[in-house]
């Protein structure tokens, strides 16, 4: 049975793993709505992968609850494994198999296996059915990887970095690819990356992770319209810029600055204008610009 597109897809609540003493994930609670295209962002090391083993029991959880197409993720692993594909940074293959060959081996797994999607597929992601794994270009291989996680009809698919160590262009074509095959199904994608400024195109929710920890969760619109920069010009500079509520960073030049703001309202400009502003202009950010201001400005 389809998930319910009014529900979530995957669902979350307290969702914590712990390696030691450091926690990787701590307390997660995330709502996937079905149907969506939910980019699960982070920077290195920030728990996005482990996040996603856990989700199918690929690795245990410490504590905490979590759901997949409304089935427990430890108690109904075969089943969320039966209803979800998943392609991971990484994931090998028989590589002395040629294309139609392990398109033949991986039907064997799923019920569902539908041979006319799988054919579609593998034309529309020009793939030659004789050529052998070894042979592929790793975009390929990744173009691959896509047709056998969907010719079974998932209800949901999960990427997991599904593009890392691609050149810029295979990326784009992969991920555009991806979402346009999906979203005639009504099929829900979540996936995960630290190349923020790819994700802008094609998705609509996003969720952004850092240290562990989920720092924003919905649709990409809303946090476009929280995050704000606003260039104040004042005669004198203000003792502080703290009566501002949201401050995420300051950047100050002779008698201006560049305030970055979470939670932009009327209200944040009345604020600047308490302080002594002048004038104050409200500019929007893109994606990767509001993704710095929220998990650090350290990595490139």
């Amino acid at each position: 049975m389809e998930t319910d597109r009014g529900g979530f897809a995957i669902e979350t609540h307290g969702l914590t793993k712990r390696f030691r003493q450091a926690d990787a994930v701590n307390g997660l609670s995330l709502r996937v709505p079905a149907g969506s295209v939910y980019a699960f962002l982070g920077r290195n090391g920030a728990g996005k992968t482990t996040t996603i083993r856990m989700l199918l029991d690929l690795l245990d959880r410490t504590s905490g609850e979590a759901k997949v197409l409304g089935l427990d993720c430890r108690r109904d692993a075969l089943e969320i494994k039966r209803r979800v594909g998943y392609v991971a940074e990484g994931c090998r293959m028989y590589d002395w198999m040629t294309v139609d060959e392990i398109i033949w081996f991986c039907k064997g797994f799923y019920p569902g296996w539908d041979d006319a999607l799988a054919a579609e597929l593998k034309q529309r992601l020009d793939l030659d059915g004789n050529k052998r794994i070894r042979e592929l270009s790793r975009g390929t291989q990744a173009r691959l990887l896509l047709l056998l996680a969907m010719a079974y009809h998932p209800e949901l698919l999960i990427l997991d970095e599904p593009t890392a160590g691609l050149d810029v262009i295979v990326r784009r074509s992969f991920l555009e690819g991806v979402i346009e095959l999906l979203s005639e199904e009504g099929r829900t994608v979540f996936f995960s990356s630290h190349l923020v400024h790819e994700v802008e195109r094609v998705a609509d929710w996003v969720g952004i992770i850092h240290e562990g920890s989920l720092v924003f969760s919905g649709p990409i619109e809303e946090l476009k319209s929280q995050v704000k920069l606003l260039y104040l010009t004042y005669e004198q500079p203000p003792a502080s810029f703290a009566a501002i509520p949201g401050v995420l960073s300051v950047d100050t030049n002779a008698r201006q600055a560049a305030v970055t703001v979470r939670g932009f309202s009327d209200a944040t400009v009345d604020a600047a204008h308490q302080i002594g502003a002048s004038a104050v202009s409200v500019t929007d950010l893109s994606l990767e610009d509001i993704f710095v201001a929220l998990v650090g400005r350290e990595e490139g």
